[in-house]
């Protein structure tokens, strides 16, 4: 026979809660990892984050399609550092690494888009700078297969010719943020079609952008309107001849785009043209040093055609290189343009900015080049390392700009953590202090299931971090502090109907059942809307703020287990215990004194009647 409404059997419910309690601990210690561990995130435990944010030319939303491209290759370039335990997830138009521990440096590099291109040079290259700010151009070693242009004609990032005969360079920078898939016309934004009129216009925005970025007030994304007008003015078919000779060069364009064209090195000031470019078209562009400035043709080779890419020391000089070696029609492609344009330069352009531009000596087969760093030095070890997994692992079909990047110390985590640990036992101890002080025994039950609350809520943390990959961070601790107070305010909703029953002349056994009647309904209206909060914040925060959505959510839901499982059953056994009862004991001594002087002030009148 079922019991009334409100009346339960508090063993079983206990008895069911010890189950889920006992069921979660065992997966806990049997799943892998075996540890009563939560996965920590980086400000608790140290490591990097880098936040990508993908943008197209037009401002428009990513497709899905190309983000979760994106993803997969980023998350096979953070494998290749080789670090355990490290993520790339999709956070709406974001993807966001994240490397635990020391190892994660290498991880503000994984967003660039790696376009690389070899390009033919038209003409020489031309200094960045007035000619008097140049440094000495060094003497070329003899015996190279390729060599930069001769020291009288060529800037000093390209006057050095490496010993092994190898284009050169330095890594790649930070890609900025657009998408190399164009739009359709009518989608971009409209640029001059005097390719004159647009260079003005583009050194124009190009200035105001830069000053605004440099002195904060703008970010590094570039605008749809200036990508649009740096590819009429620097990507214009007027600046080198097209193959068919329908298009002749023309050196007034030529000299407006190499005009506008802005050479940076070392700011947060990038090309627009990142990731915008297009191979089939002619490009001016700049190296990587930011000291000399290329009219390059449309592209002949893609560096799609790499098959492998890797870093080792220089057999013939200092540093290091980077060897590519190429597919089959790739292979085909190197070997006849190098054999059709001995004396020629041809540039390795990565991400709109040039490399290395050799001058070709002799043909080149075999299926491989060589890249080596500019300088005396040559490539360092890191930057060898990076360029080669950056060019291994494939283009981004996005372009991609670091919008946060976030590195941790193992020391500053544990601080946070250890700060995050003394705020949630403050909260704990003060909402102790406040129940045994205002509800007596009553305060004693919340302490005891605000502690199988959290153990429950810890066991199911790690289960999360091993499922799902959820980690805590401090954005989530403090979800949970927050959730101490939810959970709190259910046991005085119910201690409140109560002693609301008890001053109605009830018993302290006969007032259990009514008052859980009347709470229960509370309890689930306060919860649910509580728990469509954070679903809501959850859906649209981005970031640390989802983590405290989660934890909050998860607390409400956890809150109700407790307090229908435990909270309940607990002082249903209480009111059945001759001691615990007692007035004394239970808190609930003033209010049965109200009660019995209500009763004895009734009772005349009602006699009377």
């Amino acid at each position: 026979m079922a019991p009334p409404a409100g009346q339960i059997r508090p063993g079983r419910y206990l008895a069911f809660f010890l189950f889920i309690v006992v069921l979660l601990y065992a997966l806990v210690f049997a799943t892998p990892d075996h540890r009563a561990s939560p996965k920590l995130g980086i400000d608790l435990q140290g490591g990097t984050r880098v936040t990508l944010t993908a943008r197209t030319a037009t401002g428009g939303v990513p497709p899905k399609e190309s983000l979760e491209q994106a993803r997969q290759i980023i998350e096979t370039r953070v494998n290749g550092i080789g670090v355990q335990g490290t993520e790339v997830v999709l956070d709406g138009n974001n993807i966001v690494i994240t490397v635990p521990g020391e190892g994660g440096e290498q991880a503000k590099d994984l967003g660039q888009t790696a376009q690389l291109q070899f390009r033919e040079v038209i003409g020489q290259p031309i200094p960045a700078q007035p000619q008097e700010q140049q440094q000495p151009s060094q003497t070329q070693p003899p015996g190279s297969t390729t060599a930069p242009p001769p020291a009288s004609t060529a800037p000093p990032a390209a006057s050095n010719a490496p010993t092994s005969g190898a284009p050169q360079g330095r890594p790649a920078p930070q890609a900025q943020p657009s998408s190399p898939s164009q739009p359709p016309a009518s989608d971009a934004p409209k640029a001059p079609s005097d390719p004159l009129e647009a260079c003005a216009e583009y050194k124009k925005e190009f200035d105001t952008y830069a000053a605004d970025v440099k002195a904060g007030k703008e970010s590094s994304v570039a605008t749809p309107q200036l990508i649009t007008l740096a590819k009429a003015c620097r990507q214009a078919p007027q600046l080198a001849p097209s193959k068919d000779g329908t298009v002749q060069p023309d050196q007034t364009v030529q000299q407006a785009a190499v005009e506008a064209t802005t050479c940076t090195k070392g700011t947060q000031v990038g090309d627009p043209l990142v990731g915008n470019d297009d191979p089939k078209l002619p490009l001016v562009a700049c190296d990587q040093d930011a000291t000399a400035k290329y009219i390059l043709g449309p592209s002949f080779l893609s560096g799609t055609q790499i098959s492998d890419a890797n870093s080792g020391v220089n057999p013939q000089g200092v540093g290091y290189v980077v060897n590519l070696n190429f597919k089959s029609e790739g292979s085909r492609t190197w070997a006849d343009y190098t054999t059709a344009n001995v004396g020629k330069q041809a540039a390795f352009v990565l991400d709109t900015q040039v490399v290395s531009a050799p001058e070709i000596r002799e043909a080149i087969s075999g299926g491989s080049t060589t890249i080596s760093g500019g300088g005396q030095g040559g490539f360092t070890a890191d930057e060898a390392r990076s360029l080669a997994e950056v060019l291994k692992y494939g283009s981004l079909p996005l372009s991609f700009a670091s919008s946060e990047a976030e590195t941790v110390s193992a020391t500053l985590g544990l601080s946070s953590l250890r700060a995050g640990l003394i705020a949630g036992a403050i909260g704990l101890v003060l909402v102790f202090v406040y129940c045994l002080f205002y509800y007596r025994m009553l305060g004693v039950l919340t302490a005891l299931s605000l502690v199988l609350s959290g153990a429950i809520v810890f066991a199911v943390l790690v289960l999360l971090g091993r499922w799902i990959g959820f980690t805590l961070d401090l954005a989530g601790v403090a979800g949970f502090i927050v959730a101490i107070g939810i959970t709190a305010d259910s046991f005085v909703v119910f201690f409140e109907r109560l002693k609301d029953e008890i001053r109605e002349g009830r018993t302290f056994r006969s007032a259990v059942p009514r008052a859980w009647v009347r709470a229960r309904r509370t309890i689930l209206s306060a919860d649910t809307v509580m728990f469509l909060a954070a679903a809501v914040l959850y859906v649209l925060a981005v970031g640390q703020v989802k983590g405290f959505a989660f934890t909050l959510g998860m607390s409400t839901v956890l809150d109700l287990v407790v307090v229908f499982l435990v909270t309940h059953p607990l002082v249903a056994i209480a009111s059945k215990s001759k001691m615990l009862s007692n007035p004394r004991f239970s808190g609930l001594g003033a209010v049965q004194r109200l009660a019995a002087d209500r009763r004895k002030a009734a009772g005349p009148t009602v006699k009377e009647a």
